[in-house]
């Protein structure tokens, strides 16, 4: 997440529980990914992605699934059912679109009853606002 570019990838598949500890991190990741000029990169590399010879946006899918958490995909529940699925979806559609255009970015919530919403909780998007990424806080003492 920190490096001066994260464009370029092949197609990005990003499965997340909501409850887990790296939720905000891959939210950001899969949002600098997929838009690298809206979302910029740690300000110690300002400038840097302008140079950068990796400009092309990354196509990329975040899955935030409800309730779940990290590695959740190893407990048995309907949730990890539907995330296999997807996995599995999203991997023919990526091998099999080698001559075709992928369907854009997206960002998706799904519930626990497996109903997908194509848009991220209000919560979700407070991640975006971040202006010190990769900044660690001061602990001076007085």
């Amino acid at each position: 997440m920190l490096a001066e570019s994260l464009c370029n990838f092949p197609p990005l598949l990003l499965t997340i529980g909501d409850d887990e500890r790296l939720r905000d991190k891959t939210i950001y990741f899969a949002h600098r990914s997929s838009e690298p000029t809206k979302y910029k990169g740690p300000s110690y590399n300002a400038g840097k992605f302008e140079k950068s010879p990796f400009q092309t946006p990354t196509n990329t899918t975040l899955e935030i699934y409800e309730d779940m958490p990290h590695v959740f995909q190893f407990m048995e529940h309907a949730s990890t059912e539907k995330s296999y699925e997807r996995m599995a979806e999203f991997i023919d559609r990526v091998t099999n679109s080698l001559n075709e255009s992928l369907l854009p970015s997206s960002y998706n919530y799904i519930s626990a009853k497996g109903e997908i919403s194509p848009s991220l909780k209000e919560y979700h998007k407070e991640v975006l606002k971040w202006e010190k990424i990769g900044i660690l806080p001061s602990n001076a003492q007085n």
